[in-house]
């Protein structure tokens, strides 16, 4: 669900974009009965929170999914490095 766009607004966004572009973006906020911008800030967040989600959601095919889930299902393996590398002291811990 887009952010609401009417509580709190402190902040100020500048863009500029084609003639033809503001020609359709103005018509589509027309047509939903929507005013400028409110139809650009909920479209954008929109838009926004889309791009974010393709980053936390992912689809994999059948053969993809199969793999990853044996790879979650595997036994653990020592790592005897990676143990000796996180009981060492950082740097930051080092004198």
């Amino acid at each position: 669900m887009p952010v609401a766009a009417s509580k709190g607004r402190t902040e100020r966004l500048n863009i500029r974009v084609t003639s033809a572009q503001a020609r359709l973006i103005r018509r589509a906020a027309k047509v939903t009965n929507a005013n400028l911008s409110a139809f650009l800030v909920e479209s954008a967040c929109r838009r926004a929170e889309e791009a974010i989600a393709s980053q936390q959601h992912f689809v994999y095919a059948a053969k993809q999914w199969n793999a990853f889930m044996a790879a979650l299902d595997r036994p653990a393996q020592e790592k005897p490095r990676l143990r000796a590398l996180l009981r060492a002291p950082s740097i930051l811990e080092r004198g």
